[in-house]
Order: C-alpha cells, then structure tokens, then sequence
C-alpha cells in the first residue's frame, strides 16, 4: 500500500516531523511505501514544515519568553523574506504547567524577533500564530515594535495591564513597517471578543480558572475599544488576540496556516498517488474540525482511505462525517492506556496504536 502522512505534532510530546519518521519505521516492514510531509497549521511544527519545502537558513536571536526570561530563539529567512513562528518566543510549550496565567503573559518576545527581521531587512515576513500562552492582544508584541501606551507610563504589556489603556501612539511602529508585508498563518477563525472569542475559548486551555475570564475580557475590550474595526475579523481571537494585532496595526493579510502548507506541498495533487492518507494531531475534538489540519485535509481529500491518528480523541467516530473518503480514528489513550502513560512514554505508544491497527 502507498500511504502518505501529514500529521500535526501532538504538541508537547511528539513533533509532526517526528510523528511522520515514526510512521515509516513502524509501516515499512509490512510491506507498505511511505512518504510524509511535516504540516503545520501555523503553531507548532510551522517552521519544521516550511523548511522541508524550501532552502532556508536559519538566524538565531535573543528574546524573552512569555514570562519576560531571556531565551535562545531563532527563525527561517530566504532572501527576502523572513519566517517566524510566534510559539518559539511566546509559546505555552515554554512554560510550566504551573506557570501557565494569561492574565500575566505576554507576546513581548514573539515583537522582539520581528523586529529583529526588519532590522536584518527582511522586507516580507511570514508568521505563524499558533501555540500562544498569552492573551494580551498581541499588546506585547506591539510594544516591543515601538507602540507607546499612555505616553509610556505602562510598559510590559499583558493582559492585566490593558485596562489601564488611555491612549495608544503607534507613530514608531507605522515608521518601522512602513516598507514591510506580512502574511500571518492563523488556524482559528474565532473573533476577538464574545463567547467566541480569545478569552473564553482559549484562555482555559492556557491557565485561565474560570473566575478569571470576565476580567481578562474586561481588559481586552478596553484595549481594542481604541481601534475596533479588526474585533469581529475572522481569525481576531487567535494567539490571544495577536490576529486583531496584526491585522489592525501591522495591516497584515490573514490566511489559513494549514490551506498555505498544503499548497506548498501540492497536496491536492500529491494525494491521488497514494492509497491511504494519514493526518491526525493531539487531540482531536469539536475545534479539529474548524479550519485545522484534519478538516482541511478532509476536505481536500477525495475517494480515498483516511485514518486519523491521536493521542486523545473526545469526538465519536459516528459524528465526524466526511462523504468523500472512508474514514478511521484511532487513539492512543484507551481502556488500556492512560494519559499520563501516553504523556511519558509517547512514542512508545504512538507506534504500539499503529502496529495493533496495522498488524
């Protein structure tokens, strides 16, 4: 069988180009050809799935991390254009478990290494956004690329400190970009506010207790109250609100991380030559379905065996209905493996799931 694997990392344990080698060596000796692609759908891995389709070099810098630490960094240029993937400054796989607060966090970092690019000339910058800890706006990173707020009376900016917004002067940041582009990678379509939006949807899953979350959505109200046209955007809620950042202060063009990577591999021809697709990440449930890997690599898919591949699956295999394509799930978490057991030992298990389903 020729099958084909473009599956996401499962963030914190096994990287997708990790996840793509261990394929081929379980699958290989039963006969089966294997080719994989790392993909990523703007977080984590998207520098991993660039390079794998383009001649880059890499630039190394100093930044800070989430929590304002010095961190040893780096991203991917060409010759003219720089790639940048915000989770390798501002990432939550860069702090502990008991570090996680978005009301302090802060992309700081993630502005330090773009204007670090335009300071070396890069003049198209593309970003990819996911993976955030924060939820401050994106007013970290728009500090760190010269925007004062309140005459510079506040200053290391997170989310606790945007009530405190009176006035917002942009004139260094629109003098330091004037000649730049930027293309952002976005894999949320989520609006910056609401019930949908940054804080309440994704805040949660980054050390939010629920208590929390009319304040951290106080603040960003503030905040985006000064420049509102962006809030409702598509995409605005992502990272913590870095979308609506970038799209209203940096003028960026918003596209979809995973329909970018795709079209870089030529997916929507590559996959006819191949008799099964395999994609998958982490965990899959109702926001796999929702402009990430899986939803569109389904939707791209036609007439052809797909098996999606996690460490968690929270969705029933009944409910993910794609007309297209023969469709299996399969995870590591089960009746006889646990979370944690999966968590210390994730490869492990990664290749014990694919050999009882593949034995």
């Amino acid at each position: 069988m020729k099958i084909l694997t473009l599956i996401d990392s499962f963030k914190g344990t096994i990287t997708s180009k990790r996840l793509g080698e261990i394929t081929k060596e379980v699958l290989t000796p039963y006969g089966h050809f294997v080719k994989s692609y790392a993909i990523s759908d703007g977080g984590d891995g998207f520098l991993d799935a660039i390079s794998e389709n383009i001649a880059l070099k890499e630039v190394k810098c100093q930044v800070h991390d989430p929590l304002m630490r010095l961190i040893d960094t780096n991203y991917l240029v060409s010759e003219t254009t720089a790639y940048i993937e915000l989770a390798k400054a501002s990432g939550i796989n860069l702090l502990k478990e008991n570090e996680l607060n978005p009301s302090e966090t802060t992309t700081f970092g993630f502005g330090e290494m773009i204007k670090d690019a335009i300071e070396k000339g890069y003049k198209d910058i593309v970003i990819g956004i996911g993976g955030s800890a924060t939820n401050d706006g994106g007013s970290g990173f728009l500090e760190a690329l010269g925007v004062v707020f309140n005459f510079g009376e506040i200053k290391n900016m997170n989310n606790q400190k945007l009530q405190l917004i009176k006035s917002i002067d942009t004139k260094l940041l629109e003098s330091r970009i004037k000649d730049v582009s930027f293309t952002v990678l976005s894999d949320v379509t989520n609006p910056l506010l609401g019930p949908n939006g940054a804080t309440y949807v994704f805040s949660p899953q980054k050390g939010a207790k629920k208590e929390m979350l009319p304040q951290l959505e106080k603040n960003m109200s503030n905040y985006s109250s000064f420049n509102p046209t962006f809030i409702n955007y598509p995409g605005s809620g992502a990272a913590g609100g870095v979308g609506y950042a970038l799209k209203t202060y940096l003028k960026a063009e918003v596209i979809s991380g995973i329909d970018y990577i795709l079209k870089l591999v030529d997916y929507e021809n590559i996959y006819k030559e191949y008799d099964l697709i395999i994609t998958g990440e982490g965990k899959i449930d109702s926001q796999s379905l929702q402009g990430k890997v899986i939803s569109s690599i389904m939707d791209k898919t036609k007439e052809r065996n797909l098996l999606l591949v996690c460490a968690i699956n929270e969705l029933d295999k009944n409910i993910i209905t794609n007309s297209n394509n023969k469709l299996d799930i399969i995870s590591i978490v089960n009746e006889n493996v646990t979370k944690e057991m999966s968590i210390n030992n994730p490869e492990y298990y990664y290749k014990k799931m694919l050999k009882n389903k593949f034995n």
